[in-house]
């Protein structure tokens, strides 16, 4: 069973880049209601699931490859974009040239649409191919600072200006519209983050948690007493990795400080190993609430990444930050109490220790070395 559980996890393993997810960045301008401006970055890696950039198949995508495949791009983007005004209006883009973000290389396209009336914006890329694929908007429309994000999946289209427009959302102008779409965002991005999950697990992994009746008496799941298996011992777990990675959050967010993904990455990557190492081998002078929180520091310059790449608006950066932070909080939650009740099919069984947490434990260290190797290299 401990092998089958240790291939099991190796099998499903992910992206080594996993806790970011499909990200497009839109930046809109428009002042007294003069034509929009538009600038779009779509990650090469997304781009290719619709068009095949890597024409040759050799695993990289050379500048060759993209001039060739930019007009089939354009015409990808012009049949899933346009604006809702007095008409709907397609939208022109051109190619403006390469982006690096933290995770990989960008096109990054321009539209000037003489769109009268241009209220909402239709946007239905990857629709078919990625589920989890989100708009990540921002800008300066008529006076008002916008940010927000939007789904292709949602119906309708995103309301860019702030009178209304049939079929449209509401305009995600204020504060509050800004704290709620994060909250969102945060929850998804956290859910998505397949990295920072498996460091979670890493963590509440050794407490056997049992509900309904008392539980009887069990011998600790693996270690000395430093791994109690008492509610206490997640609250205080979970609660120093809240702290610790809000933060770093906040102060890489609001610019007080930086780190770069070339070393985060990694690091993040090499927490769920050490932290499962010590499920294996603990360290009596090593606290888990006390790991928790300085892993939980790196692991906010992971959760920044998303926010600081957006370039919000100086107006609503606050209420994204506070839904954000949430939304991670929130995700967080729900991850652990998934695990919690998951548990409970196995947590008093007599093999809970050597199978689940010792083999879930191997498993995570060779995951966490995989995906160590990859963000390395």
């Amino acid at each position: 069973m401990r092998r089958a559980l240790l291939w099991l996890l190796l099998a499903l393993a992910p992206a080594a880049w996993a806790h970011k997810g499909s990200d497009a960045y839109l930046d809109v301008r428009s002042e007294a209601g003069a034509p929009l401006q538009m600038s779009l970055a779509v990650a090469i890696k997304d781009l290719d699931l619709v068009v095949p950039l890597d024409a040759d198949a050799d695993g990289r995508v050379t500048w060759g490859e993209i001039k060739s495949a930019a007009p089939a791009v354009r015409d990808v983007l012009g049949a899933s974009t346009a604006l809702d005004g007095a008409a709907v209006c397609p939208l022109a883009w051109t190619f403006a040239g390469l982006e690096r973000r933290s995770d990989g290389v960008y096109l990054r396209w321009t539209a000037s649409p003489d769109c009268p009336g241009a209220q909402a914006l239709r946007y239905a890329l990857l629709r078919e191919q990625d589920a989890t694929h989100r708009l990540i908007v921002t800008g300066h429309i008529d006076g008002q600072d916008l940010l927000t994000t939007w789904s292709p999946q949602q119906p309708g289209g995103l309301v860019l200006r702030a009178s209304t427009a049939p079929s449209a959302a509401a305009a995600p102008h204020s504060g509050p519209a800004t704290l709620w779409t994060y909250l969102q965002l945060g929850m998804h991005h956290l859910l998505e983050g397949y990295d920072h999950l498996a460091f979670l697990l890493a963590l509440v992994l050794p407490l056997r948690l049992a509900l309904g009746r008392a539980q009887p008496a069990l011998r600790p799941a693996v270690g000395p007493a430093h791994h109690p298996s008492t509610w206490w011992a997640l609250l205080r777990t979970v609660t120093a990795f809240t702290v610790g990675h809000s933060i770093t959050l906040v102060l890489a967010t609001l610019g007080f400080t930086q780190a770069s993904p070339a070393w985060v990455e990694p690091v993040i990557a090499l927490s769920i190993g050490v932290t499962a190492l010590l499920n294996l081998y603990p360290a009596a002078r090593v606290r888990p609430d006390v790991l928790a929180l300085l892993f939980g520091l790196v692991h906010g310059f992971g959760f920044a990444g998303l926010l600081t790449e957006a370039a919000a608006p100086s107006g609503l950066l606050p209420w994204a930050l506070a839904g954000f932070n949430l939304g991670v909080e929130c995700g967080q939650l729900l991850a652990v109490a998934g695990w919690v009740l998951l548990s409970q099919l196995v947590v008093r069984r007599s093999w809970y220790g050597s199978v689940v947490v010792r083999g879930g434990s191997w498993a995570l260290v060779l995951l966490s070395a995989w995906w160590f190797w990859e963000r390395v290299r």
